[in-house]
């Protein structure tokens, strides 16, 4: 009977022993069924809309960092009491809190509720959307999964805008100014919006410690820190490069990569003849790019020009060199002067523009005009002093065949020159000519008697005078005439549509034809 009455009693202290001991495991976090085991996923739990950062606790980072500390106690899963906390993300639809306990170097996660007591470090009550990634806290909780409270941290002090410290990982000293910090393995630094390890750090940042008892625990990066590197750099390396507000200057090297403050700058490049120059913004942890490609030396490319010249053996003169053009000449892009010039011929000169493909350029130069001024009748047949005094010797003729050449070339552009001797073949002229000169028949003083001919060779149907007496007209290649008497006589050849031409010649007293070969005529 007694023993039907103990097995009720030992099952029900058994059960609530049971019971005991899960509410016990459960408010120590041992048991937690709204989290899922992260060895089952393979990865972290973080919930939806929290900001995601770099590991710092003990156990991620000594291993890696061997400057790091291992003797810190392994973080010990949180349970209901009260923690000092930097926030790492605050997830406001889902009423989540992920925080880094500061003592522990651990991370914690809690709901809050709209029961939970939100106060700042001045005991202000703030709602829960004014809490953001960087606060440093006091949070309480009785249950360990949910928080009573969150109060801002009043006794941390701050060093606040650093620059140009130094970190000495080796024996885990940080020194702003004149003050130097103990920090260890717990530290934690946000940059912006994320979290970067101290490695990431730059005596560039401005910082802020927030530190108690002259050991850092948090940094925030007020200033951060950008870079400057260069792509198409081959013609500037080994040059100098200046940029505003930096006292520092660098020389180009290939992958140079420069660390400068995050903020706007103007860069120089000088090397030699290039120089280069740019206004750069550098962003926090994001490389800038400039690209020097555009200020480099101009590749040159050549085009391959054929000039058919005519008359053979003229010269070419490129930008003033003189220049053989029996092949395709090679010649820069662009534009460039050309000069072709042969004795006895009007010179040509001009540009020509020059492009990648080359081309052919054809110049004919036209013959050099003759103008000689027909003397008088009355001294050209009184061989008198006075007539021997105003006909000019051939020296005196080439030179000044030579000018008149030189002065028709200044104008030549378009190949035409004026001729002003007159035309005797105009019929007006040839009255005039055969009243001071008497007719054909006439030719006393002109022809001798000794039966020699004259003989000249020109465009076929030219009219051809002597001393202004027309006695000729080519025909078959020549004219033939009597032969003058010996001495000084002027050659004048006329042909209708074409520029008349005069020429002086001497006839010799040698028993024998006279015989003379002249230019083409030219049309008009």
């Amino acid at each position: 009977m007694g023993n039907n009455r103990e097995k009720p009693i030992i099952i029900i202290s058994v059960a609530v022993l049971a019971i005991i001991t899960i509410a016990i495991l459960f408010g120590t976090g041992v048991i937690d069924f709204d989290k899922k085991n992260s060895s089952d996923t393979g990865e972290e739990a973080v919930p939806s809309g929290t900001v995601s950062s770099v590991s710092t606790q003990a156990g991620d980072r000594s291993a890696t960092d061997p400057t790091l500390s291992p003797d810190l106690p392994v973080p010990l899963p949180a349970g209901p009491g009260k923690y000092t906390c930097i926030i790492r993300g605050i997830d406001l639809d889902g009423c989540m809190i992920e925080l880094y306990d500061i003592d522990s170097g651990s991370d914690l996660e809690y709901t809050f509720t709209a029961a939970t007591d939100i106060r700042t470090s001045y005991g202000k009550s703030i709602s829960s959307a004014l809490l953001k990634v960087g606060d440093i806290v006091v949070v309480e909780t009785s249950d360990g999964t949910k928080l009573d409270s969150i109060n801002g941290e009043g006794d941390f002090k701050t060093h606040k805008d650093v620059m140009r410290f130094k970190i000495d990982k080796s024996i885990g000293r940080i020194t702003a100014g004149n003050t130097v910090y103990k920090y260890d393995d717990r530290l934690l630094i946000l940059d912006g919006v994320r979290f970067i390890n101290i490695d990431d750090l730059n005596s560039l940042d401005v910082i802020s410690l927030y530190h108690k008892d002259n050991t850092v625990f948090f940094i925030k990066v007020v200033s951060s820190h950008g870079f400057l590197s260069f792509t198409g750099s081959e013609d500037f390396e080994g040059g100098t490069i200046t940029i505003s507000g930096v006292n520092t200057s660098y020389q180009l090297t290939q992958d140079l990569s420069i660390p400068l403050s995050v903020g706007d700058y103007s860069v120089y490049v000088d090397n030699l003849e290039l120089s280069a120059s740019a206004d750069i913004r550098i962003e926090s942890h994001k490389t800038a790019v400039f690209d020097l490609s555009p200020f480099g030396r101009v590749p040159i490319t050549y085009g391959d020009v054929t000039f058919n010249i005519n008359p053979e053996g003229a010269l070419l003169y490129i930008d003033g060199v003189n220049t053989l053009y029996n092949e395709p000449v090679s010649i820069p892009e662009g534009s460039h002067s050309v000069r072709v010039e042969l004795g006895g011929y009007i010179s040509f000169s001009g540009t020509i523009q020059v492009s990648s493909t080359g081309g052919t350029f054809n110049i004919s130069l036209p013959p050099a005009p003759v103008n000689i001024e027909t003397p008088p009748e009355d001294i050209l047949y009184n061989e008198t002093d006075e007539g021997d005094d105003y006909i000019d010797s051939d020296d005196d003729i080439d030179s000044e065949a030579s000018d008149t050449s030189e002065e028709t070339d200044s104008s030549h552009n378009d190949f035409i020159f004026d001729d002003t001797t007159s035309d005797p073949s105009d019929p007006s002229e040839d009255n005039t000519d055969s009243a001071a000169l008497g007719s054909d028949d006439n030719t006393e003083g002109i022809v001798s008697s000794n039966g020699q001919k004259l003989i000249i060779s020109c465009t076929e149907g030219t009219s051809v005078y002597v001393n202004g007496t027309h006695v000729s007209t080519v025909s078959g290649g020549s004219a033939v005439s009597e032969k003058p008497r010996p001495g000084t006589v002027t050659v004048r050849l006329v042909l209708d549509g074409y520029i008349s031409r005069t020429y002086t010649v001497t006839i010799e007293d040698d028993g024998e034809d006279a015989e003379f070969t002249f230019p083409d005529m030219v049309k008009q």
